[in-house]
């Protein structure tokens, strides 16, 4: 960039930095001195609502004009792909829903990835972290952080031709606060109620306390915010979505039937970019990977969105298949139950960390897509996580059995080891066991049952068991539920006043910097209580076919088509 093209630059931020707020022009200062990364200053950006244009003109104001991913105003990386001009089908195998698709109590990816078709978020949570308008086009926060003001996009129609208003979104937002939202609620400070209409356009969040990361409540990143009209709202029944689908997607549904599939037509009145989207989608609901993987061998499937390791090996292994995967916070926790014996010492509780060799649980149950983790949620590609703060726990056997020595359990105990029937976690159970079973009378007995199963008994009253956390974008959720002393997903049953307030005070925090500093501290905590072991992350992988392109998903689940085409 030339000299004169940079004073330009410069002069026109200058005049951006007197419109701006305080807490902009902070983060501003911080890149600018070189406190904070590129990558995390346009992250931290779009969380506190500045638009990409102007962190470009940031970026270039500094010298740093590199470029990067251009993401459309629908939150979707666009992808240039030949189209052919012929009418165009797509045939997808989404995972079959758990439940009904309602939007108070959608909890499971299958549903989730259905509803996403014609259902949309005020932000969408994009695979690098990074917070895009959708629905919204602008949001900014208080001087504290206690109140948020989105400006709502105008003109974006439902698909029964209503317009989308600030009434909608208070409607939404108060209509799945009793359900599966209650815990994101609690994690983000925002209570029936706090939510109220401006004017038609403008929505303000009132929260019961400061909270930096409070627009991923409002994104993809949580199951439950799709955003459905007022006049629906008045008038829900659970289950009742799957009557007439609402929303403002690219898609319109033609046909639903629960556990078989789903039909969808393009969407003539999309608000957003579709030029290449094809003329209809047709989803396949599998219950299990090998008929997913049966069906994409015989040509019936152009792509499956999301395969694990453990069940897609067939297709992993297959050169036919065109592979593609992300990295993600997804994780399996590994509960120890603090008030019970054996695991009430924390000595107990650190040992059975230090029996697992990590990277033989990535390369053998992973395949290798994945990475070891250290037992706290803090994903290495968070901008929060502190890398710092503690060593990685590697297998010391020896270390081990002396814990247990000191804790008086030299001898062993024995005890049931619960968790879901789903995935690589039975094979995880076993390799547990096995671990275990190098330290002197230590057994583990499993007992794996389905999801429904699992978590109406085991799940929060068991002394150890494993449960699977899909991705977030932010990692509040997992600090929030899990462990707090009044967590509502608590199976660890850890009650520690020094940690909540660390999770108080990393909530509130005002800037990266410090948030990150908090993470530390965190980290240290969970290293030295272990109320949880958190084996590895697991990577989000996708298969389609080869003349199939456009594909974009989030590794919680999210599966954008808009830019989905078939070459050939």
């Amino acid at each position: 960039m030339s000299s004169d093209n940079k004073r330009v630059i410069r002069k026109r931020l200058d005049t951006l930095r007197r419109r701006s707020s305080p807490v902009e022009n902070h983060l501003i200062d911080e890149y600018a001195a070189g406190k904070i990364s590129r990558r995390d200053f346009i992250r931290r950006g779009t969380i506190v609502g500045m638009s990409l244009p102007f962190l470009g003109i940031v970026v270039a104001a500094c010298g740093d004009d590199d470029g990067g991913t251009a993401t459309t105003a629908a939150g979707i990386t666009t992808t240039t792909t030949a189209a052919s001009g012929e009418p165009t089908t797509i045939r997808a195998a989404f995972i079959v829903p758990a439940r009904a698709l309602d939007p108070v109590t959608i909890s499971d990816e299958g549903g989730l990835a259905t509803l996403g078709q014609t259902g949309q978020y005020l932000t969408w949570s994009d695979k690098d972290l990074n917070l895009i308008p959708v629905l919204a086009e602008s949001w900014e926060p208080n001087a504290d952080f206690t109140e948020w003001t989105f400006k709502l996009r105008q003109g974006v129609m439902y698909n029964d031709g209503s317009e989308v208003k600030a009434a909608d979104v208070v409607a939404s937002v108060e209509g799945v606060l009793p359900g599966n939202a209650a815990s994101a609620a609690q994690t983000f400070n925002i209570a029936p109620g706090g939510t109220v209409a401006v004017d038609d356009y403008t929505v303000r969040f009132m929260l019961d306390g400061p909270n930096g990361s409070f627009p991923f409540f409002t994104s993809s990143d949580n199951y439950n915010a799709a955003i459905l009209p007022a006049a629906w709202w008045q008038g829900y029944a659970e289950g009742n979505y799957e009557q007439t689908f609402p929303g403002t997607g690219p898609w319109v549904n033609e046909s639903f039937e629960q556990g078989i599939g789903a039909v969808y037509a393009k969407n003539p009145n999309y608000w957003g970019n579709n030029g290449n989207q094809a003329d209809r989608l047709e989803v396949t609901f599998y219950g299990d990977e090998a008929a997913a993987i049966t069906a994409f061998q015989e040509g019936r499937i152009d792509v499956i969105p999301h395969i694990s390791f453990f069940g897609g090996q067939a297709l992993i292994d297959d050169d036919n298949a065109v592979k593609q995967s992300i990295g993600s916070a997804q994780h399996r926790q590994v509960h120890l139950a603090t008030d019970v014996e054996p695991f009430a010492d924390a000595r107990v509780r650190q040992a059975m960390a230090l029996m697992l060799n990590r990277q033989a649980l990535v390369d053998g149950l992973l395949g290798g897509f994945g990475s070891v983790g250290n037992d706290h949620p803090f994903w290495v590609n968070y901008p929060t996580y502190n890398p710092d703060a503690t060593a990685q726990r590697e297998q010391d056997l020896a270390a081990a059995q002396g814990l247990l020595d000191a804790a008086g359990l030299g001898d062993g105990f024995e005890v049931t080891l619960h968790g879901l029937t789903e995935v690589e976690m039975p094979d995880l159970g076993a390799l547990m066991k096995g671990f275990a079973g190098q330290l002197n009378g230590v057994v583990l007995n499993l007992q794996f049952d389905d999801a429904g199963t699992y978590y109406d008994q085991y799940w929060l009253d068991s002394p150890i068991g494993i449960t699977n956390y899909g991705h977030r974008g932010v990692p509040d959720v997992f600090l929030g539920a899990p462990l707090r002393s009044d967590g509502t997903w608590n199976a660890a049953h850890f009650q520690n006043a020094d940690y909540d307030a660390l999770n108080d005070a990393y909530v509130a925090a005002p800037d990266l910097e410090t948030q990150r500093q908090i993470a530390g501290q965190i980290q240290q905590l969970l290293h030295d209580e272990t109320p949880m072991i958190v084996p590895y992350f697991v990577d989000f992988i996708s298969v389609h076919q080869g003349n199939f392109a456009g594909l974009e998903v989030t590794a919680m689940g999210h599966v954008n088509l808009v830019n989905a085409v078939l070459t050939g």
